[in-house]
């Protein structure tokens, strides 16, 4: 069993985006690039959750494991990317990042993962008084809250964080600016990244 895996979470529709958000670019990488970069030095191993519609594109530019959701779970959301992540590939820690946060960075995934503690099953960033259930470290036992999640239909993340015992950090404990945590949902998410100056102040 592998410490802790990274798992990128690319399996949804992009539909406001309009197009694959996992391969718009920033900075002459995409975004799913970024994510799995942040996490590279702190996981044993890095995963990819697609959607099928872009698995093969995926297959053309990575050489991570790629997944798609379980046939059981597919299209139920982040939970069922994190469901299948815990059922094929064995680990005490999972490091869960979405596909859509470019200005992450290996400084927030460090201190998230050196905040792990004994009986805390999840360490997930409070920041802004918003909580950030993708940006997270999830311990293998939250798999069977998971589960029971799923088989009763409760497919926002906050149903399991309800459930288990989180260890949240502020933003005082963290110490990195906000955007860093800013999902890219939109072309004018995407236009203001591209237009901003945040990037030179993480």
């Amino acid at each position: 069993m592998e410490n802790m895996i990274g798992v990128l979470l690319a399996g949804g529709r992009s539909q406001r985006f309009g197009q694959p958000k996992a391969f718009a670019q920033f900075e002459g990488k995409c975004f799913w690039e970024h994510s799995i970069d942040a996490m590279k030095e702190v996981t044993n191993k890095q995963i990819i959750i697609s959607h099928p519609d872009i698995v093969h594109f995926f297959e053309e530019t990575s050489r991570n494991e790629i997944l798609m959701d379980d046939i059981h779970v597919r299209g139920k959301g982040p939970l069922a990317g994190i469901y299948t992540a815990m059922k094929y590939e064995k680990a005490e820690w999972y490091m869960i990042l979405s596909c859509d946060i470019p200005l992450i960075n290996k400084k927030i995934i460090r201190c998230l993962v050196d905040a792990r503690e004994q009986g805390t099953l999840a360490i997930i960033p409070k920041i802004n008084n918003r909580i950030h259930p993708l940006v997270g470290v999830y311990h293998y036992s939250t798999f069977e809250y998971i589960d029971e999640a799923l088989q009763k239909e409760r497919y926002k993340m906050m149903s399991l964080l309800e459930k288990i015992n989180v260890k949240y950090l502020s933003d005082n404990f963290i110490l990195a600016n906000q955007d860093a945590f800013c999902n890219i949902n939109s072309q004018e998410d995407y236009i203001a990244l591209q237009n901003s100056d945040t990037i030179k102040e993480l």
